[in-house]
């Protein structure tokens, strides 16, 4: 839970060198089932139930625009993952987007952190149900929850705003608060339950940045 409260070196990044991939123009199509558009690609995904929440993320460096897809798991192990689109397709019905992409590793020695891209590549699959509503599979456990081609469907709600504030204080404080209660049992009760609250606070706060990074 620690690692919550530490940043994760994202401002080290070397966007130009992690070849980010341009989120795909699509076009509005008049079909009577609904299909992605570029609008989709411009908001946020949450689910109450797995919860988690994603979106992509564009940017632009040096010149170069590109995008990421940011993970953000706010259950049992909370945590965010960086990953970064290697290429995308939409499907001939124009109701599926897949995307492959690889995750971006921290590794933190000597106070410095530098990152780099597994050589795994993931894939997952967005597909839109309604104007609101939309499913993909998340596979994994705990701290190794991600966006899949396998495992469990989810129906997913389209937002404009960042679901991150009220998911990490819906969610992920009770988790925080419980561990630093057991961190702080050596302590008076007052004193337990005010640093508890005081360390939860900010690992919602960190998990929120992190979630709602911003590109410098």
């Amino acid at each position: 839970m620690k690692r919550l409260l530490v940043k994760l070196g994202l401002t080290v990044m070397a966007l130009g060198t992690l070849g980010g991939v341009v989120a795909p123009s699509i076009s509005a199509s008049a079909a009577k089932k609904p299909t992605i558009n570029n609008t989709d690609l411009k908001r946020y995904y949450k689910n109450a139930k797995s919860k988690t929440a994603f979106y992509f993320k564009t940017y632009k460096s040096g010149g170069k625009t590109g995008s990421l897809l940011i993970f953000g798991d706010f259950g049992s192990t909370p945590n965010v993952k960086y990953g970064v689109p290697t290429s995308t397709k939409l499907s001939k019905n124009r109701q599926t987007l897949t995307t492959k992409y690889k995750l971006i590793q921290f590794k933190t020695v000597d106070k410095k952190t530098t990152t780099s891209l597994t050589k795994k590549t993931y894939t997952f699959k967005l597909t839109k149900k309604s104007s609101t509503k939309f499913t993909a599979k998340i596979a994994g456990t705990k701290a190794n929850r991600r966006l899949a081609t396998t495992g469990k469907t989810y129906t997913y709600t389209k937002t404009k705003t960042s679901p991150a504030a009220a998911y990490g204080k819906k969610y992920v404080k009770p988790v925080l608060y419980k561990e630093y209660m057991k961190a702080f049992d050596s302590l008076s009760a007052a004193n337990q339950k005010k640093f508890a609250n005081q360390y939860a606070n900010a690992g919602v706060k960190t998990m929120t940045n992190n979630f709602n990074y911003k590109v410098k």
